[in-house]
């Protein structure tokens, strides 16, 4: 049964999505004043006409409730960064009002097994959050846009609405009313671009991917038979390897195996020293599932996106995948060279010198290394690609910021600390490929 303060809460959560109507009606200046007033009245007015009904504990302690100013604050990003396409401002709403609050509703009524990554969350509730959430973005996207329903664009949104829910089971600090929603809602932006210049599932698809699940079946074995993953590593391995070679070709699967090459011998490097500090991966450096997604999942999401528009409409995918790589694999070989090798330690932003193994903490040694890296992979799809010397720059630019800001969110006492080192590389990889994406974009503007 649904009662009680978290029943009120997500009845609340829920009903409040039906203002996403308004946005078929609206200007973004309109949408957006709107949700500023929603913002100041749920902090100003709110409190003081339901008291305390709709806080938790922790809300009472703190002298706010997060939860319910971050869903206006959440409404009013998705129209900001999709002001021109309020449709998909609609459908990560419906994410937010519908995916979410349904995900508790069947959680609560249907039992099932619990999620192996978090024993939080369960199976029904992340089903129920897909269908939902993916059932109402459908709506709202076509009642905003005002457009004929057609069978790709469903599709890019319930992908978009199982993206948004799988974000939302992740074990993290921060608050699910803010990362779901954008994120399922830049998914279905991305996904939309392909849609537009038309999908091309051809041939030339169909056969890169014959190459890729066999390619990907010996090279998935052999790395297990040889222990350089874990038994979670080869099937995640695989599916990675398969989605990336089969969208992106061989180019883009060389840029993963240099990836995975050069972050595997930093693992290895200065062993004896990272098991002194307690800092030395599990499972003797085996990759597994959660390796595997947290440092792949936004580069394969993104060549994919680039092989779906034939590779030419959108070229900034595959430059935004190549950031992700680079990030991953600066944050990789910094956190390896650092413990490998004695070097002056820093926390960020104030550079407080702290013990190497500190969590967030960044060293010289190692964030040199991990530029340099980052720069050798960035120079290897540059070669590949034919890109101009800009697209180094805004690849390099993607790794650094994404280790900054993992950096930041990973350190004791961070504002909003996230402290699964897992969604640390998910997250990093997202700042680094929009910062590669945005850089880019902003040079060629520069250009012309």
């Amino acid at each position: 049964m649904l009662t009680g303060l978290e029943g009120g809460r997500k009845l609340l959560h829920i009903a409040m999505g039906g203002f996403a109507l308004l946005l078929r009606f609206l200007t973004w200046q309109q949408a957006a004043l709107c949700a500023v007033i929603a913002l100041a009245f749920n902090l100003f007015v709110l409190p003081r006409v339901s008291g305390n009904r709709f806080s938790r504990e922790s809300d009472v302690n703190r002298g706010y409730p997060v939860g319910i100013l971050l869903y206006p604050v959440t409404v009013l990003l998705l129209i900001l960064l999709f002001r021109d396409n309020l449709a998909i401002a609609a459908a990560g709403w419906a994410f937010l009002a519908f995916g979410d609050g349904m995900a508790t509703v069947v959680s609560l009524i249907v039992s099932g097994p619990r999620l192996a990554w978090n024993r939080e969350k369960s199976w029904p509730g992340l089903l129920g959050n897909t269908f939902f959430g993916g059932l109402a973005a459908v709506f709202l996207y076509f009642f905003t846009a005002r457009q004929p329903v057609t069978a790709a664009v469903v599709a890019a949104i319930l992908t978009a609405a199982a993206i948004a829910a799988a974000v939302e089971t992740l074990p993290s600090e921060i608050d699910d009313n803010l990362l779901p929603p954008i994120l399922g809602a830049s998914a279905l932006a991305s996904l939309l671009v392909p849609i537009g210049a038309g999908l091309d599932f051809g041939p030339r698809l169909w056969h890169q991917f014959l190459i890729g699940i066999g390619v990907n079946a010996v090279i998935s074995l052999v790395a297990f038979f040889i222990r350089l993953v874990r038994p979670s590593g080869v099937w995640s391995g695989f599916l990675a390897g398969t989605v990336i070679y089969g969208f992106g070709g061989w180019k883009a699967y060389l840029v993963l195996w240099f990836f995975f090459a050069v972050g595997t011998a930093a693992t290895h490097a200065g062993k004896k020293r990272k098991e002194a500090m307690g800092k030395a991966e599990e499972a003797g450096g085996r990759r597994g599932a959660a390796h595997v997604f947290a440092n792949l999942s936004v580069a394969a999401f993104l060549v994919s996106c680039w092989g779906l528009s034939g590779g030419f409409s959108s070229p900034l995918f595959l430059l935004a995948a190549t950031a992700a790589f680079a990030t991953a694999l600066m944050d990789t070989i910094g956190t390896e060279v650092g413990q490998a090798i004695a070097s002056p330690t820093f926390l960020l932003p104030e550079f407080r010198p702290v013990p190497p193994g500190t969590d967030g903490a960044v060293s010289i040694v190692g964030t040199l290394a991990g530029l340099l890296a980052a720069t050798a992979l960035g120079g290897l799809a540059g070669w590949f690609w034919d890109w101009p010397p800009s697209a180094l720059t805004a690849i390099v630019s993607g790794a650094f910021a994404g280790t900054v800001v993992e950096s930041l969110l990973g350190r004791e006492g961070a504002a909003f600390r996230v402290s699964n080192g897992h969604v640390l590389n998910f997250l990093n990889t997202i700042v680094g490929a929009v910062t590669g994406w945005l850089v880019f974009t902003s040079l060629l503007k520069e250009a012309l």
